[in-house]
């Protein structure tokens, strides 16, 4: 079996757990912790907490002291969502196989529901036990990749496409940013918790790779993918994607790039691990 898969499926819950386990410590207005955790503690992939956790495993490091950053990532990522599917954003009624956050609590609620969770963050993160040196590089990277010159200028981009040409290096930034910094930054953390900074700068390429690849791989299940896998409607926006802009042919073909590029660079490091990871998001259905 993949060996991220399997990692997957003996972590995920127990994420989800310490995830419960800590927002319901915190102290906070009840219908605010119950919208937190309708979003937070869910049946998603959780791919990007996971991944920084597993590359710690594959480095020797005990990766259960570290439960706290991937909670953080994982805070980050869910904001981003809940703010996403708001009317004014993607205005999707469906996530993880429920309906979304503003269509239980309202949209009031669910904006103040991602303010939370990306304060939180970085409240988790500042606690973490790490050094402070360490500690203060993990916050300015967090706040660079999932801020104004990371995942949200990327979602500028998405949202006011109208205003640019969109062509393919249009395109590949904007994913870059709005998807592919959280697809990178698990990793780079990992890298620098592990103090494996020799290779840092093929993990970060193995990640850019990797961000691309999954959005490609996004953009065909939203259109493609079945509801009972994917948990959400096939995506019915007048937006410019990967899909409407290449076809499905030239998609495929991109996506089998950008994974073999990441493969290679996992080969390069001798990492059979990140070919696991690389290859399960090329044939994941959801």
């Amino acid at each position: 079996m993949n060996n991220f898969k399997s990692f997957v499926e003996e972590n995920k819950n127990k994420l989800n757990t310490y995830a419960k386990e800590y927002t319901d410590k915190l102290e906070m207005p009840e219908i605010l912790k119950e919208s937190i955790q309708y979003s937070l503690v869910n049946d998603g992939k959780k791919i990007r907490p996971l991944s920084f956790l597993y590359l710690l495993k594959y480095y020797g490091v005990d990766f259960t002291r570290y439960f706290d950053i991937a909670l953080a990532i994982e805070l980050v990522h869910t904001y981003s969502l809940v703010h996403d599917d708001l009317p004014e954003m993607d205005n999707d009624d469906y996530r993880w196989g429920k309906p979304t956050n503003h269509k239980v609590y309202g949209q009031d609620v669910a904006v103040l529901t991602g303010d939370a969770m990306l304060t939180l963050a970085f409240e988790v993160l500042a606690e973490c036990d790490v050094e402070p040196d360490l500690k203060v590089k993990l916050i300015k990277q967090f706040a660079n990749y999932s801020g104004a010159m990371g995942m949200i200028a990327g979602q500028v981009y998405d949202v006011k496409q109208k205003n640019y040409e969109v062509d393919s290096d249009f395109l590949r930034r904007m994913h870059s940013l709005k998807t592919g910094r959280l697809i990178e930054l698990p990793l780079d953390f990992a890298c620098l918790v592990a103090d494996k900074l020799d290779e840092y700068e093929d993990i970060r390429s193995f990640g850019q790779q990797l961000g691309i690849a999954y959005q490609i791989k996004d953009d065909i299940l939203d259109y493609y993918g079945d509801f009972e896998k994917i948990g959400k409607l096939p995506s019915d926006e007048d937006m410019i994607t990967y899909l409407s802009f290449y076809g499905i042919d030239e998609c495929e073909d991109l996506l089998k790039k950008h994974t073999s590029n990441a493969i290679n660079i996992s080969k390069k490091l001798n990492n059979n691990l990140l070919e696991d990871f690389a290859n399960y998001l090329l044939k994941r259905d959801k």
